[in-house]
């Protein structure tokens, strides 16, 4: 049966991709085609740190899974519109009943077959707090049941307008019961997409191989795909020119100049979607004092910061929501920067003028360990000291969620839901939520543009929500960085995300 997605990747794909037989398609899962690369290797920022889709959430993780899992619906990276995938349609017979109905031929990379069963007990762990880490992004879910072999009923509190969106990301990617019930170690990696998971070697690479059982109409082509960290920019462009590599994520922006004269590299920007920002722990002293968040916000240059770390390719804003997401309202006043207003509202909030030392989480890669030292001198000009604490990204996040930080840097990618910014990021108690904020109204609202049917009513309190988070400043949002990404000329068959969130499952490198 064909699907959508088959057509929607087979238009993604390069000129080169779709002049490429069936017949050489399906001879690329025995051989290499000639011409073409064997392994396709991507140099990337951050190191990959779990590959359990449950347990995580992070884009890197997710670039991996991309190539062994698939969700129900996908994604497509241009519209923004949900198309089939493991499921083959759906419809929400109430609004109380969404109802999928799954494509009948898919299997697992162990060769088994793939039903309703799989997609019940893969969301009866998502909707579990104990074992899931977006269990929050269906806290409207109550219960998922088999209504025959390739149909699957979920029973909900209320109508949804996001449903489709999680099941479109990668931590509800449909999972083996089998696997899970025959002891293996790690049944998580069994999935049903292209390639198979090979080996990992932390801080050194993570490598796939291509599922030789893949049970769709368009087949991997590369043999093998291979993530490697090099956490130093300036190392993935090394690597990038010497052909250790085909691909380099976020190329430093200085050096983009020198990749651009290369004649055997490209290099591609498009707007993104993904937002760094400024955090406080508004849980803790100080910063549970709102007018304290209000005085530190208008000390902030974003203007600034875009041109010293991005020199110019991103765009500040003042609202929480990512730009590119529906509903984004940049309108109000917020808070731009003006020392002299900082240094009113530092007054306002009860302390003088070099009385207040604070210390600010930052993860030790790029771009935080360039802006960390940025807010600590603009914050300086205020007469408040800021002490730097720089850790790894993992132990960031497990502070950030103990909540032993008092401010910090971070960011939020966003494609198209809005909850996953309202919920995951300032909902009570949710475990994305590292500014530990909680407001009763905040979460009716989030709650309200969640389940809201009427378009207009439901932009209304998206944008009243918005100045409502902009004002209380849980965070100071600086700037959506745009998608730079430099890769050998020859990398064909690429499904970009503006934000980062790439499929790499039908890329390859063409000699």
């Amino acid at each position: 049966m064909k699907k959508l997605l088959a057509a929607l990747l087979s238009v993604a794909m390069m000129a080169s991709l779709v002049a490429c037989s069936a017949s050489e398609s399906t001879a690329t899962t025995e051989s290499t085609v000639s011409g073409i690369q064997d392994t396709l290797t991507i140099g990337i920022a951050s190191d990959i740190n779990n590959l359990n889709p449950l347990a995580q959430n992070d884009q890197i993780n997710n670039n991996c899974l991309a190539l062994t899992h698939q969700t129900l619906v996908f994604l497509t990276n241009d519209t923004n519109e949900h198309v089939a995938n493991i499921a083959q349609s759906w419809e929400w017979v109430s609004d109380n009943e969404l109802v999928f109905h799954l494509v009948e031929n898919a299997t697992f990379s162990d060769g088994t077959p793939l039903t309703a069963e799989d997609v019940v007990f893969t969301y009866e762990m998502a909707i579990d707090p104990s074992q899931s880490s977006v269990s929050g992004s269906l806290g409207l879910v109550e219960a998922v049941s088999v209504v025959d072999a390739y149909t699957v009923s979920f029973q909900t509190t209320s109508y949804s307008n996001e449903i489709l969106s999680v099941m479109a990301g990668y931590p509800t990617s449909i999972q083996s019961k089998a696997a899970y019930e025959s002891g293996m170690e790690s049944p998580w990696l069994i999935g049903s997409g292209r390639y198979v998971f090979e080996e990992w070697k932390e801080g050194q690479y993570v490598s796939f191989q291509l599922n030789e059982n893949f049970w769709g109409d368009e087949p991997g082509v590369a043999q093998q795909i291979i993530f490697k960290p090099y956490l130093e920019s300036s190392a993935r462009v090394a690597a990038l020119q010497s052909g250790e590599i085909d691909v380099c994520i976020d190329p430093p922006i200085n050096e983009l100049s020198f990749l651009e004269d290369d004649a055997n590299v490209t290099v591609e920007t498009r707007s993104g979607t993904r937002l760094f920002y400024f955090g406080f722990n508004t849980e803790a002293e100080p910063f549970d004092n709102e007018t304290l968040r209000q005085a530190v916000a208008c000390a902030i240059n974003r203007d600034q910061i875009v041109q010293v770390i991005l020199s110019g390719y991103g765009q500040t804003q003042t609202t929480i929501v990512n730009r590119g997401v529906w509903s984004f309202y940049d309108d109000m006043e917020g808070f731009d920067y003006d020392v002299e207003r900082a240094k009113e509202l530092l007054a306002e909030a009860g302390y003088a003028e070099g009385e207040l030392t604070v210390e600010l989480y930052a993860s030790n890669g790029s771009p935080y360990k360039e802006i960390a030292p940025m807010i600590q001198e603009y914050l300086r000009q205020i007469g408040i000291t800021v002490n730097i604490v720089s850790l790894d990204e993992a132990t960031f996040k497990a502070d950030a969620q103990a909540g032993a930080h008092q401010m910090f840097l971070w960011r939020w990618n966003v494609i198209d839901r809005l909850d996953e910014i309202y919920t995951d990021l300032f909902r009570t108690d949710s475990a994305s939520n590292y500014h530990h904020f909680s407001d009763e109204y905040v979460d009716a609202m989030a709650t309200a543009v969640l389940t809201e049917k009427d378009k207009d009513t439901r932009e209304q309190l998206s944008i009243e929500l918005q100045e409502y988070l902009v004002e209380a400043c849980p965070q100071v949002p600086l700037y959506v960085a745009d998608l730079v990404i430099a890769y050998n000329n020859g990398l064909q068959g690429t499904y970009l995300f503006g934000g980062g969130n790439h499929n790499w499952s039908t890329a390859y490198v063409e000699n």
